[in-house]
């Protein structure tokens, strides 16, 4: 994979030895974004062979270094990884870094003694801006339903939305109105007193505050009608359903259950089919024979 000419060098620092360094490779110019390809490269002014040599991360809770290439507890994390390694140079290449990949690496030569060679550590700043979620601040069933998208409210009625983003950031939030040119720069769209003129498409948009390219946004739709109107809204139809379809199946489960005892109660009383009358023997002499010019005394059936 050809690299583009401009990287992202974070660190090169050479210990007081000069022996070893490391460096961050991203394919792009910038910082680094969650889900791109990047490379930690650890290089050796004297050795060639760097079969010695491994690459170590830093666990904050732990409070302690391991091995990303070498380690079995944490390998659930590092699964993706790949290391190589050439004329004095190892490399660690990590596809699509995530933000647990934050923090401190380094570069050790393990050569059997207490003076082991270590290289300066490189933290890796991870950038990320996840989905926007909108809902109402005074609602507690809205933060857990899903995406607000519709919201019906009466004339005169209180508005009040709270955006919300995760980023490696604190983001910055702003609302808009479309149509219009008035921008509010908060978390949280508030009316006081709705008119039927406030009703229209209102946009969140959530930027990074470092990187530009992150940005999202998140409509809502207000609709503004009579109060006899919006006593049903869809948020309180979605809790009718969701209350609604369990119970409906409950009591579908119940009548089953009903329809079945009654259907066996039914059969078991008739009781079993009594066939002794099948096998008992008719004899000549005996009512049940036929006539006969031919002695016999053991029985017909």
């Amino acid at each position: 994979m050809k690299w583009v000419l401009g990287f992202v060098l974070l660190g090169s620092l050479h210990l007081a030895s000069g022996k070893l360094s490391l460096v961050l490779k991203s394919p792009e110019a910038g910082p680094v974004l969650e889900g791109q390809s990047i490379t930690l490269e650890c290089l050796s002014d004297e050795d060639e062979d760097m079969s010695a040599y491994t690459f170590e991360k830093y666990a904050k809770y732990m409070d302690s270094w391991f091995a990303v290439d070498g380690s079995t507890r944490f390998r659930c994390w590092y699964y993706d990884v790949n290391v190589s390694r050439s004329a004095g140079r190892l490399q660690l290449q990590i596809p699509e870094v995530q933000s647990w990949n934050n923090g401190p690496f380094r570069c050790v030569q393990n050569n059997g003694t207490e003076q082991d060679s270590v290289s300066n550590s490189l933290s890796v700043p991870v950038h990320y801006l996840r989905d926007v979620s909108l809902f109402k601040d005074t609602s507690f069933y809205s933060r857990y339903s899903e995406q607000l998208k519709v919201l019906t409210v009466a004339p005169g009625g209180a508005v009040e939305v709270e955006c919300s983003a995760t980023a490696s950031e604190n983001p910055q939030y702003s609302w808009s109105r479309e149509g219009d040119d008035w921008v509010e720069l908060s978390n949280k769209l508030k009316i006081q007193k709705v008119r039927e003129e406030d009703a229209g498409t209102y946009t969140c948009t959530v930027q990074h505050p470092s990187v530009s390219s992150l940005s999202k946004t998140r409509t809502l739709q207000l609709l503004v009608v009579p109060e006899a109107e919006s006593r049903l809204v869809l948020p309180q139809l979605n809790l009718i359903l969701m209350a609604g379809i369990p119970a409906l199946v409950l009591v579908l489960f119940i009548v089953s259950l009903a329809v079945y005892l009654s259907r066996r109660r039914t059969s078991s009383l008739k009781g079993p089919i009594d066939d002794r009358s099948m096998k008992k023997p008719i004899y000549r002499s005996s009512v049940e024979s036929v006539s006969s010019t031919v002695g016999d005394s053991q029985p017909l059936v």
